[in-house]
């Protein structure tokens, strides 16, 4: 029995279409040894029991950028509320990062 092996062909190009990338979480320090150019700056608000770094990554997958700094974390007890500051950037380095 033979059957046509298109049908798997199309079913794997879509599912390894390349997709938009979520920016990645990064030191604050390691925007010291490179070049990069800030994006953007975004307040997160979100439940206070939650993890900061799935709240923040959840909340900026839609974002086009390439790495992003938490900058400040706060809580609103009266809110039960978890408020991050992130900026986020764009790694200009072309894949290299070089020591001052």
């Amino acid at each position: 029995m033979t059957f046509s092996k298109a049908p798997l062909l199309a079913a794997a190009l879509l599912i390894s279409s390349p997709s938009f990338a979520a920016p990645e979480l990064v030191p604050a320090t390691m925007l010291d040894y490179g070049h990069y150019e800030k994006v953007e700056e975004v307040t997160i608000h979100g439940d206070i029991n939650q993890n900061i770094v799935n709240l923040a990554e959840s909340n900026l997958t839609d974002k086009d950028a390439d790495l992003f700094v938490i900058d400040e974390i706060s809580e609103d007890i009266d809110h039960n509320m978890l408020v991050l500051d992130v900026s986020l950037y764009n790694d200009l380095n072309d894949g290299l990062v070089k020591a001052k």
